[in-house]
């Protein structure tokens, strides 16, 4: 009843707006000046296309509301995203998704970095957020596709993309340096040194950044990056650019007294290295070919015991006597949770235009992944996977007032059938301030090596105690259909924008995690883990699940230098299954106040999500779902002199209102009832940043 109530107040509010954009319209129809504020994209399509002819909804968060924000952690800017779904477990694990659906590790949506997908296999599949191998001061923009795009992208493009596009060293300003200091033990250094030589830019990163995470948890984290790109511009026509990266850190993880310690208190470490060579060849204006190889190399090492009887007095009213009894013996068991993973990635792309009004891009991509992980793969070696794909897109303008794109992409990922992922949208543009969207899309995604290969087993003296994930070779990809109507207008005299999207979709051969039975299979007797714990593997669910929804995005400059930005997504989920039901939010939204008043600046930020039954952790006939919850960000700076150096101090906060739970980890949450077991609280700090 609330959602229709919602959406009933939403479709008041979104009718309004559109009136009175049409009304802007009619009024200034051939003022051309209105679509000339809205950027040139890259990622929908992979063509240059300005926003109002792309194939889809595309929300762009650019360097100036990166720096605004204040944000330390660039996940936390996705929640200013329509339709995102982000959350916390801890206070250094981001939970990201686009209309929910996510596991344990979210693994619907591609993450670019130039280009360079870190989409990884040895984080089961999905992106580390908490370790991205990329500074904030670095980007110059991110494009987030709000849909369906494996027609561009391929199999993990299934729900949407995250393209983050780093500064190329032409534009750069000249180097800087910042400090961060605050609360929860936050330490952050950052210093970038740029130079040019004739042809060649050079842009050297390198940050440390250091935190205690949340109050009262073990979450403490430490990391280091580098980072080096250089723009080598070899000719009138030709481009080299080469990008280095080295990323490695100390996380605290784990909580005490979880179920026979299987998520024991411990600190991970990790270490990735990237290297990313791209050559651009422009022969005309509308034409460019571009060659790229990159590989990437991972590495964690987390290790621990489990110690049966560690903490048992927290179970006691939890478990039955009889595992009390037997968890007591005071096993202690090593668990070897390392992994190694290793990309190469090849893609050839061309585009050009074919006439005035058709452009047109085809390519190629293969891809190949290496994942080394005993603990994950049991009895087995490495696993690897190929993947190719073929694919092209069209943009014809069929007359001023109507364009269509159309987009193909052939995939084959090892021993599966080639499958095919299409796209075809029609753009109505009635005046120089409207653009209407109606278009289908169909995607696939490919079970990660995780869900399809997975077999964890809890072993002691050599008996299998418990067969935490068993392997699903049979599972199959799933697969989107999806049918979307977008508006997206500028108000009277480009004093903000209206960005609407309304979405059904439906998704077959979900893959989900599901309890399974090992009968059949040897165990130890008596199987009191087996029990208690239960077994699960990854599975395809046999109902199509459909979801409904609208989502749309204000922003408008009221005043003189200030923007309101109003998010709101209404999501309604169709599924028999009551998990299914509870792992999407029924709702998000977020009002943002950006303001300059000469040298000050600042922006608050309220953000509300629904509730949500999300998280890690298994426990067997056990689910929780996280209420909803709201949130309070602002930052505030001055910008001075010192000296000739210019100096911007910044001081900026994030969960101002207080300590609130985001997620749960279900082993611990189950001790804790209807108590939440972690929260996220206040964090505070100031920064100084000099440019030089």
């Amino acid at each position: 009843m609330q959602l229709r109530t919602d959406s009933r107040r939403a479709a008041g509010l979104l009718l309004a707006l559109l009136a009175t954009t049409a009304a802007a319209a009619d009024d200034s129809a051939d003022e051309a000046f209105f679509f000339e504020s809205l950027p040139v994209v890259l990622t929908v399509s992979r063509l240059p296309q300005p926003m109002q002819d792309t194939p889809g909804a595309v929300t762009v968060i650019d360097e100036k509301l990166i720096a605004a924000t204040g944000y330390r952690d660039l996940a936390r800017l996705l929640r200013l995203v329509p339709g995102m779904q982000v959350g916390q477990e801890r206070g250094n694990d981001q939970w990201v998704t686009y209309h929910g659906l996510g596991a344990d590790y979210p693994n619907q949506m591609q993450v670019l970095i130039d280009g360079r997908s870190v989409y990884s296999p040895y984080f089961f599949g999905g992106a580390d957020w908490g370790a991205l191998p990329v500074s904030l001061e670095d980007i110059e923009r991110i494009e987030i596709v709000r849909g369906s795009d494996s027609a561009a992208y391929g199999s993990n493009a299934f729900l949407g993309v995250v393209n983050i596009f780093t500064r190329h060293t032409a534009a750069e300003r000249g180097s800087s340096a910042t400090v961060k200091l605050g609360s929860n033990g936050i330490a952050d250094l950052t210093a970038r040194a740029v130079g040019r030589s004739g042809p060649l830019g050079l842009r050297i990163t390198a940050q440390h950044q250091n935190d205690r995470g949340m109050p009262g948890t073990n979450d403490q984290r430490e990391t280091s990056l580098i980072g080096i790109r250089g723009d080598l511009r070899l000719n009138e026509t030709d481009e080299l650019t080469v990008h280095l990266g080295a990323n490695e850190g100390r996380r605290a993880m784990g909580y005490p007294g979880v179920l026979f310690d299987s998520s024991a208190e411990r600190t991970a470490q990790h270490r990735d290295r990237s290297l990313h060579l791209r050559w651009r060849h422009t022969p005309a204006q509308d034409e460019e070919w571009s060659l790229s190889y990159y590989h990437n190399r991972e590495r964690t090492r987390d290790e621990w015991f489990v110690d049966s009887s560690r903490n048992i007095g927290m179970l006691a009213g939890v478990l039955p006597p009889a595992a009390l009894a037997y968890l007591n013996q005071g096993m202690r068991i090593p668990v070897d949770n390392n992994r190694d993973a290793r990309r190469d990635n090849v893609e050839l792309q061309h585009r050009f235009r074919a006439s005035k009004t058709v452009q047109a891009l085809w390519g190629a991509e293969w891809r190949r992944d290496w994942l080394d992980a005993p603990y994950l793969f049991y009895g087995r070696g490495a696993r690897s996977q190929q993947e190719w794909r073929v694919f092209t897109n069209l943009e014809w303008r069929i007359a001023p007032q109507w364009l269509s794109n159309a987009g193909l992409m052939a995939e084959r990922i090892d021993a599966d059938r080639t499958r095919l992922a299409p796209r075809l949208f029609i753009n109505w543009q009635p005046d120089a301030a409207q653009t209407w969207r109606l278009g289908w899309s169909r995607a696939w995604r490919q079970p990660s090596l995780f869900e399809r290969g997975a077999d964890v087993r809890i072993v002691h003296d050599g008996e299998v105690l418990n067969y935490r994930h068993r392997p699903n070779p049979d599972i199959e990809p799933q697969r989107i259909d999806a049918v979307e109507l977008g508006f997206l207008g500028v108000l009277a005299e480009g004093r903000g924008t209206v960005d609407l999207r309304v979405f059904h979709e439906r998704i077959r051969n979900l893959v989900q995690r599901r309890a399974v039975d090992v009968a059949g299979l040897p165990l130890a007797n008596p199987p009191v883990v087996q029990q208690v714990l239960g077994s699960t593997r990854w599975e395809n669910i046999a109902e199509t699940v459909r979801l409904n929804g609208l989502e749309y995005q204000l922003r408008t400059r009221p005043w003189q230098d200030g923007e309101l930005i109003f998010n709101h997504s209404l999501v309604r989920v169709s599924a028999q299954d009551p998990a299914v039901r509870r792992s999407v939010a029924p709702y998000t939204i977020g009002l943002t106040w950006l303001q300059r008043h000469g040298p000050w600046q600042g922006s608050l930020s309220v953000l509300r999500s629904g509730p949500i039954d999300a998280g890690s952790g298994y426990v067997r006939d056990y689910r929780y779902k996280v209420p909803a919850y709201t949130t309070l960000d602002f930052s505030i700076a001055r910008e001075l002199r010192l000296g000739e150096t210019p100096l911007e101090l910044r001081l900026s906060g994030i969960n101002l209102l207080g300590r609130h739970q985001e997620l749960a980890h279900r082993p611990l949450q189950r001790l804790h009832g209807e108590r939440p077991a972690t929260q996220v609280g206040r964090m505070v700090h100031l920064s100084a940043h000099a440019s030089f």
